[in-house]
């Protein structure tokens, strides 16, 4: 399954078109569906169907870098298997990010947030691919929702990364960075 260099794993954070919380998902009637390039087959896809924890076949909950606070000092403490956190609904992954301390948790780092961080890891691999995803970001200061694809090889950043989607909040109001 795991392939050197290959890209992989589908990181959706925070809450995931549009700067916003609330509100209903543009309709697919508003927005025509991507073409599909041709020769190209589904191999991997989650509707959120199914209510609940984030289907297990599919996601596996990234807490590895907690104690340390991951790469860039993170201020959030990343869950496993929490509904508080991450959860199907509505036909949506909701992710949130609580104001709270996991001080119990045997990896915990210090952390006054919490949040959940999921990848495919071990359980879908790819080394190209046509992706489509819908999503919502929150917007305001010190928010940083991403989706992501990365090297399978275990080593970031050495085995790439490729953003398709990431957002820094720097302030209360929306920017374009």
């Amino acid at each position: 399954m795991t392939r050197p260099h290959s890209l992989t794993r589908l990181l959706p954070m925070l809450g995931l078109i549009g700067c916003g919380a609330g509100g209903p998902l543009p309709s697919e009637a508003a927005e025509p569906p991507l073409a599909v390039p041709a020769g190209y087959q589904l191999v991997f896809s989650d509707e959120f169907d199914k209510p609940g924890l984030p289907d297990p076949a599919r996601w596996v909950y990234d807490t590895g870098m907690n104690k340390a606070g991951w790469h860039n000092r993170e201020l959030q403490y990343y869950s496993a298997a929490r509904p508080e956190n991450s959860v199907v609904r509505d036909g949506r992954l909701v992710i949130t990010a609580r104001k709270e301390s996991l001080s119990s948790a045997p990896d915990w780092g210090g952390q006054r947030y919490t949040s959940a961080r999921l990848i495919t890891r071990g359980k879908a691999d790819w080394t190209y691919g046509f992706f489509e995803i819908r999503a919502r970001m929150p917007c305001g200061k010190g928010t940083w929702p991403a989706i992501w694809l990365v090297g399978s090889g275990g080593r970031w950043p050495e085995d790439g990364e490729l953003d398709i989607m990431e957002h820094v909040g720097r302030s209360e109001e929306h920017t374009s960075e």
